[in-house]
């Protein structure tokens, strides 16, 4: 992939500037086709594992001049066939045309073609997705950050927040998405117990090859947490060799937990809503001397100015 031409640091990329790379990305190693009127897939051809990725083009114009779809990474650092499948806007990847493709390429033994195939989507639509698609692939090893399991309002009548996706039929093809993880080798369903309807769907996803992780305070975003450092891929990664659990992921997000930012300051959150200044203060001397972060300061004269007032 060394051949592939990168936007000038400082160049603004347009949205025909990035669709024009992800063509020539397809034509140069593999395809990028539309999938009816509201989807894309760009197919790379590199090595025998492949990662199908699902993931939303708004959210990957959103990073910036160089973006590329979730995942891609696998590509360059492991040597990784890779086919991703992105919506032009909150479909749901529910779609005909979607389903057809999906026929065409069990049908063609695509997916037989390799020795490895690894399912990935992150947050409920793309998450869902994932779960949902690897049906087509028996065997597959899936990897869903904050799954929705359905939309249908029988399946989940606690979710309020897609109302604009109700009308979408979840009862068809691909429609519940614990249900089409019987076929794969293992899943791991990764999701902040903390988010409460997070953690209803989550619970709908049960069975032999479920392994469902808590990621205490996370948030509802968890790729904007676990993609930067390399922290996905290390996820990925252990996947496909095999070594995927609870104490894996606890592993290799430790340093994360320690360091990031915007996890360091919900868990500070958290602290103060348990009441009490001792706890707070730690958690934000620590966020501070890890991150350097000015909010850290903040809080800590805020809770030292506390303390001062009620001695």
């Amino acid at each position: 992939m060394n051949d592939m031409q990168m936007p000038m640091q400082g160049e603004r990329q347009t949205r025909a500037d990035w669709l024009a790379r992800m063509d020539q990305i397809g034509n140069m190693h593999g395809f990028f086709d539309r999938v009816g009127a509201h989807h894309r897939a760009l197919y790379v051809q590199e090595g025998d594992t492949l990662l199908v990725t699902f993931d939303e083009v708004g959210r990957i114009m959103s990073e910036g001049r160089d973006a590329l779809p979730v995942g891609f990474d696998a590509v360059s650092k492991r040597e990784w066939s890779y086919l991703s499948l992105m919506a032009e806007g909150d479909t749901w990847f529910r779609d005909e045309a979607l389903y057809r493709f999906f026929d065409r390429l069990i049908d063609e033994d695509f997916f037989d073609s390799f020795d490895q195939v690894i399912f990935l989507g992150a947050g409920p639509m793309c998450g869902h997705a994932a779960c949902a698609y690897s049906v087509a692939a028996p065997g597959a090893m899936v990897l869903a950050l904050s799954p929705a399991a359905s939309l249908n309002r029988d399946a989940a009548p606690f979710e309020l927040r897609f109302r604009k996706a109700w009308r979408k039929d979840f009862t068809s093809r691909y429609g519940y998405a614990p249900a089409m993880l019987e076929a794969a080798e293992q899943a791991f369903v990764l999701y902040d117990p903390l988010e409460l309807l997070d953690a209803a769907h989550a619970a709908q996803f049960r069975g032999k090859p479920v392994t469902r992780i808590r990621f205490r305070g996370a948030g509802r975003n968890l790729l904007k947490l676990l993609e930067p450092n390399s922290t996905l891929d290390r996820l990925l990664k252990a996947t496909g060799n095999g070594r995927m659990s609870p104490l894996r992921f606890s592993q290799i997000t430790r340093a994360l937990r320690k360091t990031n930012p915007d996890y360091l300051k919900r868990l500070l959150n958290r602290a103060a809503e348990r009441g009490g200044t001792k706890l707070p203060y730690i958690v934000a001397q620590h966020g501070l001397a890890a991150t350097g972060d000015a909010h850290f300061a903040r809080q800590m004269m805020t809770i030292e100015a506390d303390r001062a007032a009620t001695a």
